[in-house]
């Protein structure tokens, strides 16, 4: 009893010397449904979808001033044929480590400075300093992969940076299927609107007008009830080109006779960076 209770003091005593520098306070993912309306890039349309930050993975970072915005990417309009994904996201980098997707390799951190190979060029950044890049996905070809990163937090052996990013896909060729994702997961917010008779961008399902049942989806299976009304979800699995698949988690979010936009989540999963 003795040894368990100088045991519960001298843990007391190493907790009341940590100062404020020894325990950083970092963005913590949600317990509950966050304000959206803070958070960086995610679509109007989409801040009403209940676990929509929960599901892509962010930190809380309305907190964090001056990150990057999607209006800080290059203007673009996706290729005939291509689709275009954009939206936050927040990356860990420990030593050793490279960006996702990027020529960008952590290699030290000394007092308080994070040392970097970029391109294969030596630099030192400090606090809210930008991590960017622009080039293909490795190993994917026909994909433009843009990112644009600020550094919020270094740490000991490790940053934190936060920001945005967006990968093209050229060529798309949707096929349903119900192969688990292989390979390295990036998830994107997505909205995307279709008019009757066409196929809703990215996957194999189409719209097909609306009446007193909601807005029907076509494509399904036959088995499957077609119409979705404001909030209902659309689920697709598949892959949008051979060598990337795609799980599209969707909800009717405008519907009419004439058009429908929907909204969510896409999870890619692209060869491993």
């Amino acid at each position: 009893m003795k040894r368990i209770i100088f045991s519960l003091f001298l843990l007391l005593g190493l907790l009341a010397g940590c100062s404020k520098e020894d325990l950083p306070s970092l963005p913590q993912l949600p317990d509950k449904l966050p304000d959206v309306s803070s958070l960086p890039s995610i679509p109007d349309a989409l801040r009403k979808i209940p676990g929509m930050v929960e599901e892509l993975g962010l930190p809380d970072l309305s907190k964090i001033a001056d990150l990057p915005t999607l209006e800080d990417l290059p203007a673009l309009q996706a290729p005939p044929g291509g689709i275009a994904y954009n939206g936050p996201t927040e990356r860990k980098i420990t030593v050793g480590e490279r960006v996702p997707g990027a020529d960008i390799m952590l290699t030290a951190v000394n007092d308080g400075k994070a040392e970097f190979q970029i391109g294969g060029l030596h630099s030192v950044r400090n606090l809210g300093d930008s991590l960017d890049f622009d080039g293909p996905w490795p190993g994917l070809n026909g994909t433009t992969y843009t990112l644009r990163l600020r550094i919020y937090y270094i740490g000991n052996g490790y940053v934190r940076a936060a920001g945005v990013n967006r990968l093209v896909i050229n060529n798309i060729q949707p096929v349903q299927d119900n192969s688990a994702p292989a390979g390295f997961t990036i998830k994107f917010p997505f909205t995307a609107g279709a008019a009757t008779g066409a196929t809703i961008p990215g996957i194999t399902y189409g719209y097909a007008g609306s009446d007193d049942h909601g807005g029907k989806v076509s494509g399904l299976p036959s088995s499957e009830y077609p119409y979705r009304k404001v909030g209902d979800s659309i689920e697709w699995t598949g892959h949008i080109r051979p060598d990337i698949s795609a799980t599209y988690s969707l909800r009717m979010l405008v519907y009419s006779n004439d058009h429908a936009q929907l909204g969510g989540i896409v999870t890619l999963a692209v060869p491993n960076p």
